[in-house]
């Protein structure tokens, strides 16, 4: 029996080309908002299976803010309170804030926390 390779070769292009499409059909809006985006390419399948992944050092890409603060809490921090955009949390006596905005209709982008001060008793 003899195996076309030809045929072989040109389905793999068409399911190649298939699953592209689709990403991009699927993600595409959201890809031109952010300069990352490599990293946003990466990132939003995982939120499929998960609520919040680190985009770099800076970001996180969630699909809700309770996501973040999940994922937050897993680090060690205890989320404190939310002011608008900033989301505050403590770790070790000290103060943390992380500000988020709307990425798309369904997804969130949050800039990683910094230090705002120590907690006053």
């Amino acid at each position: 029996m003899k195996i076309n390779y030809s045929k072989i070769f040109i389905i793999i292009v068409f399911v190649v080309i298939f699953i592209a499409v689709s990403y991009f059909a699927v993600f595409g809006r959201a890809l031109n908002q952010d300069e990352n985006h490599i990293g946003i390419i990466f990132a939003l399948p995982q939120l499929v299976f998960n609520s919040a992944v680190r985009i770099d050092n800076e970001k996180y890409l969630t699909k809700d803010a309770p996501s973040f603060i999940k994922a937050m809490e897993q680090e060690g921090f205890t989320f404190v309170e939310q002011m608008g955009s900033g989301y505050f949390f403590q770790k070790g006596g000290d103060r943390y804030l992380s500000t988020s905005r709307m990425y798309s209709s369904h997804f969130m982008v949050f800039i990683n926390l910094k230090k705002v001060g120590a907690i006053n008793m």
